[in-house]
């Protein structure tokens, strides 16, 4: 009776010439499951199956089997007299003209469907929305991780390669944790050190290496979306100018493996939880890369969209116009999130070492306008908020746990008055003491002398505002401060009349009245200098617009901050949140395996990809929040696995092969492709030229080919690239959840004739040992480059190679044939591909 029905279905279709399951579902899954799915049934109507279709809802059947015309699904969609649009217009677009015909043919058609078609599943029974809990550990090995990997292997039928070599093992991890490789000393030291023990203690000083947070900060600074500002010329049009103190806040936190759930707390709200704190407010960065001039909404929907990904592995974006097709997020719950983020702004906060913020400061976020309103926008158009419902913030409740709690932050003085900050008055009283100091005329010195006492009562005046009589105090000194400087611009204007010649009298007798005017002004001024005075400025904030006026831009910072990203972040990193953690090892995972345990790594929403691992992935979730979200530990765990030291070889290996072509199962380490980054910092390091002084400022795009800095350390922004990494698939600053990997012919010049490629092949034939023994010099250099020993083939073939180029060398009269015969089998090496791999 099946097959019947099957083949009945299948005859009927084929005659209409509409295919239930290739045209009709999905057209009612892109328009109408958001409303009539599994995550909700408006009028009691459910749309993702025929049984249900059919049953109808509220309103009684929605569809008449080959009546179209009365079917009540076809004159919503059709929005026929009496019946409302189906969709309405704020959740979506409308039905085409071609999908309304499709559907009409398959109800004319009888309205036919396979047989036993399942609904979609319950939302909430999503693998990822379900708190992971720590499963057991099946038995058969001290790692946990080998545990859950053998008992995979054992059900499969599959037998694990053996372990590395060591050579290829020592490596993978130096490239793995420092993203640099082993020199021939550390080779060396490893090699020789017989002890149970030795690659353990490796890992843990790789770990504990300055390099660690730089190899690491890299990869993350990826996965949040790192740029250095850009704009056009020397606009600022997007991100921050000294926006490195985040990336140094990144590498230090890493370092010291500061928790990766307070490195989240801190970087979405650190200005309401530690508001003094300017090592912690460094990682507000976050908030302010996201920062758009000309458009604040823009600018919002970047913030929401990728917090979302980079957090909890959910596009949050895809609700923005719509209800999620797939995710319990509807589109109020995208605004409602939105509104967590609606007061926030960014300002620049000066620093001691230089009080101008165009050449040094801290970007970081405050809550500038906590009155702004959230309004959700229909169909997703900005140009039609619902201004008649403002909403307030809070959580996707299917998502939700516990209370969300937000709570207002009296701010400390010195946060909503940075200028009060003891080091920036230091600074601002060391500058006008120099001032004094180098005053050699009586006029010049009064002139410092005033604006000195000026800086006095306008600091006391700002520590009490609203103390009128410090106001009138702090406005007069102000004002005399000003008649005295301009009593002096007029002096030496006076003296510039006399001594110019007569082509430039005239331009200084103008230069001279408008000093006049100036003192007249002034003196006028200071007769009712009122009480309105300029506060001691710490800070700058930037510009919400490339409409906002100044007096906009010059406002006092708000006392109070509205605690709704604190509310936010002690939800998103809180150890029962399903997502955060499950995501951030699933990002670890990828970058020692070269494969995530999720293939979508910023999806773990229904319409990603299922875990290759589940158990597994639950286990890491656990573990890495029970030791206290350390991240050093999570690495120490998989390094030191047995799957993470396997070979990446599949030879001999013809049945798992078989069984497992794409090597899901880990039955063999995955070879790996080095990031850009990497890439360069090996052939500086290994030729001893790598410049490994932490933090800083950015180095400038036109002194990157001559630095020897670490890559990390450059200048990078979506109008700045540098060629050398770009060659090599450098991250993408607006979207890099996973380096891409292209193989291209440009990769291998650079390695062969850049100036960066030539240098290092001669710094690093010079660190090899001179030998005389071609032997012996093959196998230092394959050992140092590709972490291996030459083949007999690779032997023979690179001897004959250097006897080649030593003769022509030598016919050219070279000064030294042979040592420049292996600077160029140097060069070859470095264009092997086993030296931009990760065995």
């Amino acid at each position: 009776m099946r097959l019947l029905a099957v083949l009945a279905f299948a005859s009927t279709a084929t005659a209409a010439e509409v295919d239930y399951l290739k045209d009709v579902k999905p057209i009612l899954a892109a328009r109408c499951y958001a409303c009539h799915g599994a995550l909700q049934q408006k009028a009691d109507l459910r749309l993702d199956t025929a049984k249900s279709i059919l049953a109808g809802g509220d309103s009684g059947p929605t569809v008449v089997p080959k009546k179209s015309g009365e079917s009540l699904l076809l004159k919503h969609v059709r929005k026929a007299d009496g019946f409302a649009q189906m969709p309405p217009p704020s959740e979506g677009e409308h039905l085409k003209p071609a999908e309304i015909e499709t559907l009409a043919k398959w109800i004319d058609a009888g309205a036919v469907a396979p047989p036993n078609e399942q609904a979609d599943p319950d939302p909430r029974d999503h693998w990822a929305f379900r708190a992971p809990n720590r499963p057991a550990v099946p038995p058969g090995a001290a790692n946990p991780i080998d545990a859950f990997l053998q008992a995979e292997w054992k059900q499969r039928g599959l037998t694990p390669q053996p372990p590395a070599d060591k050579r290829l093992l020592l490596r993978r991890v130096y490239l793995d944790l420092t993203g640099l490789p082993p020199t021939a000393e550390q080779i060396q030291a490893f090699l020789t050190d017989t002890s149970a023990n030795a690659y353990e203690k490796l890992v843990d000083a790789l770990l504990a290496s300055p390099q660690y947070g730089e190899r690491w900060g890299r990869h993350f600074l990826d996965i949040w979306r790192y740029s250095d500002w850009w704009g056009l010329g020397q606009e600022l049009r997007n991100s921050q100018k000294h926006i490195f103190h985040w990336r140094d806040y990144v590498v230090e936190s890493l370092n010291a493996d500061v928790g990766y759930d307070e490195m989240i707390r801190d970087m979405l709200a650190a200005d309401e939880r530690h508001p003094t704190d300017a090592k912690k407010l460094r990682a507000t960065g976050f908030l302010a890369r996201q920062y758009f001039l000309f458009n604040r909404n823009t600018w919002l929907e970047e913030t929401v969209e990728h917090t979302g990904k980079a957090f909890l592995g959910l596009t949050f974006n895809c609700a923005k116009c719509h209800d999620h097709k797939y995710d319990p997020i509807s589109q109020t719950d995208y605004y409602r999130l939105r509104a967590f983020f609606e007061p926030y702004q960014v300002r620049t906060d000066f620093v001691a070492e230089n009080l101008d913020p165009a050449k040094a400061g801290i970007p970081r976020a405050f809550d500038c306008n906590p009155d702004a309103k959230t309004f959700k926008f229909l169909r997703g158009d900005e140009k039609n908020p619902a201004k008649d419902k403002p909403l307030s913030p809070s959580l996707p409740p299917l998502l939700a746990f516990g209370e969300l709690k937000i709570e207002p932050v009296k701010l400390p003085d010195t946060a909503v008055q940075p200028g009060l900050r003891p080091e920036i008055v230091a600074a601002y009283r060391k500058a006008l003491e120099g001032k004094l100091a180098k005053a050699t005329e009586p006029e010049e010195n009064a002139v410092a002398e005033a604006e000195l006492a000026a800086f006095d009562a306008r600091l006391e005046a700002t520590k009490k505002p609203g103390d009128k009589v410090l106001a009138a105090v702090a406005a007069k000194a102000e004002k005399t401060f000003e008649l005295y400087a301009a009593e002096l611009t007029l002096t030496r204007r006076e003296k510039d009349v006399v001594s110019a010649p007569a082509v430039k009298k005239a331009e200084a007798t103008k230069l001279r009245d408008d000093a006049v005017k100036a003192v007249e002004a002034a003196k006028n001024a200071l007769e009712k200098p009122g009480e309105a005075f300029t506060p001691i400025r710490g800070a700058v904030k930037a510009a919400e617009s490339n409409v906002e006026p100044a007096t906009s831009r010059e406002k006092p910072f708000p006392a109070t901050s509205t605690g709704r990203r604190t509310a936010l972040v002690n939800w998103i990193a809180d150890a029962r949140n399903p997502l955060t953690a499950r995501v951030l090892v699933n990002h670890v995972w990828l970058r020692h395996f070269a494969a995530p345990l999720v293939p979508t790594v910023f999806d773990f929403g229904r319409n990603g990809t299922a875990p290759t691992h589940p158990e597994l992935l639950d286990w890491l979730a656990a573990e890495f929040t029970e030791k206290k979200w350390s991240l050093k530990h999570l690495h120490r765990l998989i390094v030191t696995s047995a799957a993470y030291r396997m070979s990446s070889s599949a030879l001999d290996a013809d049945t798992n092969l078989k069984a497992d072509p794409d090597n899901k199962l880990l039955w063999r380490q995955n070879p790996a492709r080095l990031e850009a980054q990497a890439v360069r910092d090996s052939l500086l390091h290994l030729g001893g030229k790598l410049d490994l002084t932490p933090g800083g400022p950015a180095v400038p795009l036109g002194d990157q080919d001559g630095s020897t800095r670490r890559s990390l350390y450059f200048f990078q922004s979506h109008n700045d690239h540098n060629k050398f990494l770009s060659q090599f698939d450098d991250a993408n600053v607006l979207d890099c959840y996973r380096r891409t990997q292209s193989v291209v012919p440009a990769q291998a010049l650079a390695l062969s004739n850049s100036k960066l490629a030539v240098n290092a092949a001669e710094a690093i034939a010079a660190k090899l040992p001179a030998v005389a023994d071609d032997e012996a010099f093959l196998a230092a250099a394959f050992e140092l480059l590709l972490g291996t020993t030459p083949t007999a083939e690779e032997r023979v073939a690179c001897k004959e190679a250097l006897a080649e180029w030593g003769a022509a060398l030598k016919t050219q009269k070279h000064a030294n044939p042979a040592a420049k015969a292996r600077q160029n089998l140097i060069g070859a090496l470095l264009n092997h591909n086993d030296f931009v791999t990760v065995r």
